[in-house]
């Protein structure tokens, strides 16, 4: 049995997960956006005019925290959403002007939190960091993110 609180997992991640939505928080205040609003703006970014429920999937997010995003966004000038017309009953979202506009600002956002996350490991441990972060993510979470990528590569 582990005794010291260092050696629990999920201690770690509960500290990285709050100094991250704090940084993100912090660094969105300019754009009236939440910490909680920020993935889904990543998401739309790679794959503008995704359908309301893939978000949900590709977030591990339930559809009333992201109908509840969404309209956020949607206020605040950032998305749209448009009758999916394949399936009248589904939406699809997509991203603004304005949205477009702060792409620039919100990825220099993610990669300065990365920078100082990553920033005490080699090169090739920043890389093997990432790659097992991603495996670990991948095996519990309820999507494959590779299936949407354009680029023909094993993400894994």
């Amino acid at each position: 049995m582990k005794k010291c609180p260092d050696d629990y997992l999920g201690r770690w991640f509960s500290i990285l997960h709050r100094l991250s939505m704090s940084h993100i928080t912090q660094g969105l205040k300019e754009f009236n956006i939440g910490s909680g609003q920020i993935m889904f703006l990543l998401e739309l970014y790679y794959a503008d005019g995704v359908r309301q429920e893939e978000l949900s999937t590709l977030l591990n997010i339930d559809g009333a925290n992201t109908t509840r995003a969404i309209s956020k966004l949607k206020e605040e000038g950032y998305v749209y959403r448009e009758a999916d017309t394949e399936d009248g009953r589904a939406f699809r979202v997509f991203l603004t002007k304005k949205a477009l506009d702060i792409r620039p600002q919100l990825f220099a956002l993610m990669r300065d939190w990365e920078e100082r996350l990553l920033g005490g490991l080699s090169p090739e441990e920043q890389e093997q960091f990432v790659r097992l972060l991603k495996k670990i993510g991948h095996s519990v979470s309820e999507h494959d993110r590779c299936v949407f990528c354009d680029f023909g590569v094993d993400c894994h």
